[in-house]
């Protein structure tokens, strides 16, 4: 417990570690936050209104890793939204989506830099394919588009499924009937809904070429991804040709990621795994930010995603029998039932533990640090319960070093205001650490609520992902990255929310999670919220990344 001394003891250290002032600014600053963001829905976004040029503290550290792709479910609805109620403008490439064909595209565009006789412009195939909604369960126009343009640039195209809410596709080097080992370049289809259109400065699906970016919905997530990864792969279809080289490289699209991979990855990776042959997949996970190293703030960090958090859906119910005039209030109900073992739930600290990943990560930015936070991230197993207080005030820091719960839905049987009900509910979103057994955490929520009549229900949960080896495949993408980047940290990172790559972790083949683009956080918050956007020039260093990577690996 902290009383007022050893709080200002305490604080006086925090200020010195984090070089501030004095204690009342380090006081202030840990107390004039703001975490949630609303959407146009209600719901929120957590965002981080810490400027890095005020304060350099952990927490934006850890925050800022958190933050390198925060990517969930969606927040905001396209319900009435009207895709075809205008042409869009496409500003630099005035080509509207319902007239554009290949032909034009490639006779519209300029050479891309990379010495490789590309022909494509990425902003404008990337904006092309932005214009196309394709909000889950409507991917399959985007689907098209796209495997039609990896067969006009060589690509062996397969389709697994041909549905509207589940098209699924490779684009390889090889056919896939040849049976060569795989090289997995993984993308999704899918985007979020875009939200009400006054939020956006360019119609959502525009794919405005303004400002040195492409505008709209997917522009990031995750559009620009397979626009990277089919203009690096369509630069070895004539070596291909030439020689037997011992991996295959494709492209795999799929359906369906926003909402947990049912319709795509999940597919893929029960049903056609032995087809698809893959002995790693690159996916979605982390990106590159810069002022997380307090000592360098200029220095990017990447973070390479080598595992994530599982979910686990549970609900809190009681049916314990009561009078039903709500007159005279009982001992036990249960709503009262539910409403005390909830929030004796949420009061509850979860133990702070170290993820082998998390340690890893900030000792290796610790190199970069002046000597006293060095030592502290570097033994963050012994410093983190010292500064656990700090840990527990920001939700995504927190979210690094425990299990988290979260409340999304309270409600009881219908009946009239002066009726108790008969039945209450409460249902919680859990993430649980990669080390964490699900039964143990079961058995410690139970322990948590043990004095009230409630039972505990597993709604769903998804199977642990091992995480994937820091081996050959893992250094292969941080020396693409060096090689394009240059003076920059790649560090292993865990994912705290859910992506595709776990299905493929699962079934024992690596995953590494990256979009191989140096953002900003303004970027990052736009993700899944409006105005959305990529800068042309990481597009165009992330084909570059990719095109190494594939060099590398086909010379390995």
């Amino acid at each position: 417990m902290f009383n007022d001394a050893s709080m200002v003891d305490f604080c006086s250290l925090y200020a010195v570690f984090f070089d501030q002032e004095n204690p009342c600014k380090c006081i202030k600053s840990w107390k004039n936050r703001t975490f949630m963001k609303p959407s146009t829905q209600g719901e929120c976004l957590i965002m981080n209104t810490c400027r890095l040029n005020k304060t350099r503290s952990f927490r934006v550290y850890l925050y800022s890793l958190v933050l390198l792709f925060f990517i969930a479910s969606p927040v905001v609805s396209a319900a009435g939204m009207d895709f075809s109620a205008e042409t869009p403008d496409m500003g630099l490439f005035p080509i509207a989506r319902s007239e554009a064909t290949f032909d034009e595209i490639l006779s519209a565009t300029e050479k891309h830099n990379t010495g490789m006789n590309d022909t494509i412009d990425p902003a404008l195939l990337l904006s092309r394919y932005v214009q196309i909604p394709s909000v889950t369960g409507q991917e399959k126009e985007a689907g098209e588009f796209l495997a039609q343009f990896c067969r006009e640039q060589g690509l062996h195209v397969h389709v697994f499924t041909d549905e509207e809410d589940s098209y699924n596709f490779t684009a390889s080097l090889y056919p896939l009937e040849d049976g060569k080992p795989n090289i997995v370049l993984l993308t999704h289809l899918d985007v979020v809904p875009p939200g009400e259109p006054e939020g956006w400065t360019y119609p959502a699906f525009s794919g405005k070429i303004a400002d040195g970016m492409v505008w709209g919905r997917g522009a990031i997530d995750n559009k620009a991804m397979g626009v990277m990864q089919v203009l690096a792969l369509r630069q070895f279809v004539d070596q291909a040709a030439r020689e037997d080289l011992p991996y295959n490289v494709s492209l795999l699209a799929v359906s369906g990621e926003e909402t947990g991979g049912d319709t795509g990855a999940r597919i893929i990776a029960d049903q056609y795994l032995d087809e698809l042959n893959p002995v790693v997949v690159y996916g979605e996970g982390g990106a590159g930010l810069t002022g997380i190293i307090g000592a360098h703030p200029d220095r990017p960090v990447f973070g390479l995603g080598v595992a994530q958090k599982r979910r686990l859906w549970m609900a809190l119910e009681s049916t314990v029998e009561a009078s039903g005039h709500a007159s005279v209030p009982r001992q036990n109900y249960p709503t009262r039932e539910v409403v005390k073992a909830t929030n004796d739930l949420l009061d509850a600290k979860p133990q702070i533990s170290i993820e082998p990943v998390v340690e890893q990560a900030l000792g290796q930015m610790a190199e970069y640090e002046g000597l006293f936070r060095r030592r502290l991230m570097k033994n963050i197993h012994l410093t983190a319960p010292l500064f656990s207080r700090f840990l527990r005030a920001d939700p995504l820091v927190i979210s690094m070093f425990t299990n988290t719960l979260s409340l999304t839905s309270l409600n009881s049987s219908d009946g009239a205001y002066n009726q108790i009900p008969t039945r209450a509910r409460a249902v919680f979103d859990c993430r649980l650490l990669p080390g964490t057994d699900e039964e143990q955490f079961l058995n410690h929520v139970r322990k948590i609520i043990d004095p009230y009549e409630v039972d505990v229900e597993v709604i769903a949960s998804s199977p642990a992902s091992p995480v994937s080896p820091q081996g050959p495949y893992y250094r292969a993408m941080e020396q693409s990255i060096l090689s394009v980047y240059g003076g920059v940290s790649v560090v292993p990172f865990m994912f705290v929310a859910i992506n595709d790559n776990r299905f493929f972790r699962r079934n024992g083949i690596p995953a590494y999670g990256l979009l191989p683009v140096l953002m900003t956080e303004e970027l990052m918050e736009s993700i899944h919220y409006f105005d959305e956007r990529m800068p042309v020039d990481e597009l165009e260093k992330g084909i570059d990344v990719y095109v190494a990577l594939i060099n590398q690996l086909l010379a390995e």
